[in-house]
């Protein structure tokens, strides 16, 4: 969900695949070397009905083209039932490994008893990705990780991809490993970036591959940046994108009576926060702009189809 949590996972991650990988995404994917890739995606949906609505408004209306989705959450059912029967939006899952809201809880889809180490005393998900780090067993991850999927798709989802709630599953080496490894049992990509290729782990660089999936670039809006307001962030993110694969992540709710509770005492990626990605998402100039800087757009989807799970 962190943008600065995520980029603290991912310089765990960093070097790997580079001769995996001879050729690039885009070279893959039938586009020119140079071409500008772009995923616009929300994060967090099944955390509250809020976050679902704003989120598939922006699928429907905005340019928004992928998005994730937290299976431990309350409002997953509801989400699930409109990915079911709109099988061509593109839904990973946010693998979720954390409940981080002051007032607001879940904790594992597995029994308690089978990922003790991975739950608080209340029985919930620690709020803290350092504490899941000191006290989670990789294996009790990899066992609740495999199991979000499992009851995703037992939910009707046809999931495009994987990525990591507050970077929780790639905070460690060994949570990568079982990160990976989920990915690679069901012929999915995970959300990894280029500093991939450096980390020293024999585990992972056994799971890399030429079919490995791995962005050149992660951007979001960080709590540095916030006060200069959504709409001139998101602006300047996508008029200086680099050439490569872009993963740009919001996270769109609306700023009402659910989304104030849910993230009570928390202004960063906060109830306001939430409704100023929409307001971006849904604001004309998005899709403008990215016409205009001859940015293509492609989904999870295409990259598991024609990458992960190519013959």
């Amino acid at each position: 969900m962190r943008t600065s949590l995520i980029s603290i996972c991912f310089l765990l991650l960093s070097g790997l695949l580079g001769n995996a990988q001879e050729k690039s995404i885009a070279g893959r994917l039938g586009y020119p070397a140079n071409t500008k890739l772009l995923i616009l995606h929300a994060d967090d949906l099944g955390v509250a009905h809020s976050e679902n609505v704003a989120s598939i408004s922006a699928l429907e209306h905005g340019p928004l083209n992928s998005a994730s989705i937290m299976v431990p959450c309350p409002w997953f059912p509801e989400i699930a039932s409109y990915a079911r029967k709109n099988k061509a939006k593109d839904f990973g899952l946010h693998m979720t490994l954390t409940s981080e809201w002051k007032n607001y809880k879940w904790g594992p889809v597995t029994s308690k008893d089978s990922v003790s180490s991975l739950i608080n005393d209340n029985g919930y998900f620690y709020s803290a990705v350092d504490s899941l780090q000191n006290y989670a067993d990789p294996k009790e991850v990899e066992i609740e990780l495999r199991n979000q999927v499992k009851k995703a798709y037992t939910f009707g989802i046809d999931v495009t991809h994987l990525d990591a709630h507050m970077g929780a599953a790639a905070s460690t080496p060994e949570f990568v490993v079982a990160y990976m490894r989920v990915g690679e049992e069901f012929g999915l990509p995970v959300l990894l970036d280029n500093r991939v290729y450096a980390m020293e782990n024999y585990d992972v660089k056994s799971i890399l591959e030429a079919k490995t999936v791995v962005v050149d670039t992660i951007l979001s809006m960080e709590p540095e940046t916030y006060g200069q307001g959504a709409k001139q962030v998101y602006s300047n993110l996508l008029k200086n994108l680099e050439p490569g694969l872009t993963f740009l992540l919001l996270h769109p709710a609306f700023d009402n009576a659910e989304m104030k509770a849910v993230t009570i005492d928390h202004p960063e990626y906060g109830s306001e926060w939430r409704q100023s990605d929409y307001d971006f998402l849904m604001d004309k100039e998005s899709a403008e702009i990215i016409k205009a800087q001859k940015i293509k757009m492609i989904t999870w989807r295409e990259l598991r189809d024609k990458i992960t799970r190519a013959e």
